[in-house]
């Protein structure tokens, strides 16, 4: 039951060398990473999150408000760090998703998987020929990650949304389709399809048991299970790409801490 990358460093050639294990490279040995959601479309936010060590970052322009012009002021913000950024693109489309890859994102999170044909669309869209289907046109990648669409395959990451009780029946053939790194689970919209009330935490019964069910298809197909939730919790449930916290809560968070004080000051 589920409880209620390292230090890249760019060459003159424009290709990417590591002192330290990528992200990838981390999933794939089996570590749990640890990230945090860009929300609010700050550079200058993403700069602060870097400085935490985080694994990821993960940006949001579905539900955020990163627009693509702000994304690539992010992504400047993470280059350079040991920290990947994540990007969850706005929909299943092949152009979005080429877009952000080309603005330079290690990877993508893909909203609304809601059949094998749905994954199947995002892990080609991720991938050049002869295993996907994205165009070749790395503009700002090809200065900051390189231009080989060999290292660019191997390196990019694609990680599909189940968030729908459709998704949730077709979890193990999602979790089996080439191209797919791991299943990020959208536990608010996962809730409303089954007809529980739209929240992220876990609740008990029917949402819990879908959550189990998602995260035993991940570990049956040998892929990552991530979701947004407590690190320690999620991380012993089995759960290995974690999004802790978002800027906007971390910020609701300190703005309630110096309501408190203030309100303690003032008697």
């Amino acid at each position: 039951m589920v409880p209620a990358v390292s230090g890249i460093i760019y060459g003159e050639s424009g290709a990417a060398a590591t002192s330290g294990p990528t992200l990838r490279q981390k999933l794939r040995e089996g570590g749990v990473a640890y990230g945090a959601s860009c929300s609010l479309g700050s550079p200058f936010i993403a700069e602060i999150m870097v400085r935490a060590g985080l694994d990821y970052i993960y940006i949001d322009q579905q539900h955020g408000l990163t627009s693509f012009d702000t994304l690539v002021h992010i992504l400047r913000a993470i280059d350079h760090t040991a920290t990947a950024a994540i990007v969850r693109v706005l929909s299943n489309d092949a152009g979005l998703i080429g877009q952000v890859l080309d603005a330079g994102a290690d990877g993508v999170i893909v909203p609304m998987v809601n059949s094998v044909e749905d994954a199947r669309r995002a892990a080609a869209a991720c991938r050049y020929a002869p295993l996907g289907s994205r165009s070749f046109g790395a503009f700002r990648a090809s200065m900051t990650r390189g231009s080989d669409i060999h290292r660019a395959n191997e390196r990019v990451m694609c990680f599909v949304m189940i968030e729908s009780e459709a998704g949730l029946r077709a979890a193990g053939d999602i979790a089996t389709t080439p191209g797919v790194d791991g299943v990020y689970i959208g536990q608010a919209d996962l809730a409303v399809s089954l007809g529980l009330p739209s929240q992220v935490r876990i609740q008990p019964g029917r949402h819990q048991e879908a959550v189990d069910t998602i995260l035993r298809a991940c570990k049956a197909a040998g892929i990552v299970a991530g979701l947004s939730g407590h690190p320690v919790e999620m991380r012993d449930a089995g759960f290995r790409l974690i999004t802790m916290a978002t800027d906007r809560s971390m910020i609701e968070a300190g703005v309630k801490d110096l309501k408190a004080k203030m309100a303690l000051a003032r008697g």
